[in-house]
């Protein structure tokens, strides 16, 4: 199953991180009817309609979220991620949540019935959707075939899905209404170079004030934060093939060292070994 294009901006650009309302979500989406035990939506990026058009919505089935070319963001109460092809985002039954692939960008929505879904997975979790899955689920998206054929595919499907050694980084999200709009300045540019003080005088704050709210509010100093915020836009960069020392400036390093010691605190690795272990690699 297709459907229109519903895609968000790339982080650099506006908008890309919109103030989402969590509250009252709408329900709504495709649903699997039985027996089948899954269907997949495919959306492209070609429109620039944003998450802020999608607006936060659940789902009465489990939801499979990865991209096919290119990249997208997923976004839930408290973080964000932005996840490249070779990683997914199970995201239970219920679960608020705004999605969209970016310009450009083929992003997969893989509904699961919630009947088959896991019981022990009921927070969303890092999934691995190699190649072979991806081709497997568009194959059964676009191909007719005998229902017993089809529910033995879907029931393989399920048992191919495994966690994720590579999970997209979790990008926590502020909800002190006091930090929100600096978070979100910092996630629409993550190149900014501005230290702590100047973002803080730009929002009306103190540093005291910005210091105690992250702290309190998700647990980590702003600049591990800010941090975190730019390696995620970076391995964005890097699965798009774009040069390392190109990544480093568009993150808001000086110096490609710079980037790539910051990139090995936050992922363990540097950015080529990280490109090359991702499952869609």
């Amino acid at each position: 199953m297709s459907v229109a294009a519903v895609p968000s901006r790339p982080w650099g650009e506006p908008s890309a991180a919109p103030l989402l309302q969590w509250a009252d979500p709408t329900v709504g989406g495709a649903e699997v009817s039985p027996p089948y035990l899954l269907t997949t939506a495919v959306f492209d990026g070609g429109e620039r309609t944003g998450l802020g058009h999608l607006g936060v919505h659940t789902h009465p089935d489990a939801l499979l979220v990865w991209p096919h070319s290119g990249s997208m963001i997923l976004h839930t109460p408290g973080a964000l991620r932005r996840l490249v092809p070779g990683q997914g985002v199970w995201v239970p039954p219920g679960t608020p949540h705004a999605s969209a692939p970016d310009p450009g960008s083929v992003g997969c929505y893989t509904y699961v019935i919630r009947s088959a879904a896991p019981d022990d997975w009921p927070a969303p979790r890092a999934l691995r959707v190699g190649r072979a899955l991806q081709e497997m689920l568009l194959h059964l998206d676009a191909t007719a075939m005998a229902d017993g054929l089809r529910l033995r595919t879907q029931r393989v499907v399920l048992e191919l899905l495994q966690d994720d050694p590579l999970p997209a980084l979790d990008v926590p999200v502020p909800e002190d209404w006091r930090i929100r709009g600096l978070a979100h300045a910092v996630l629409d540019d993550p190149d900014d170079d501005a230290s702590l003080e100047d973002l803080a005088v730009r929002h009306g704050l103190s540093v005291r004030t910005v210091t105690r709210a992250f702290a309190q509010d998700i647990g980590m100093p702003f600049t591990r934060w800010r941090a975190l915020v730019r390696m995620s836009s970076a391995i964005t960069l890097l699965s798009q093939g774009r040069p390392v020392n190109l990544v480093a400036h568009r993150c808001g390093y000086s110096t490609t060292s710079a980037f790539s010691a910051a990139f090995r605190r936050v992922t363990g690795s540097s950015p080529t070994e990280y490109l090359r272990a991702l499952p869609g690699s």
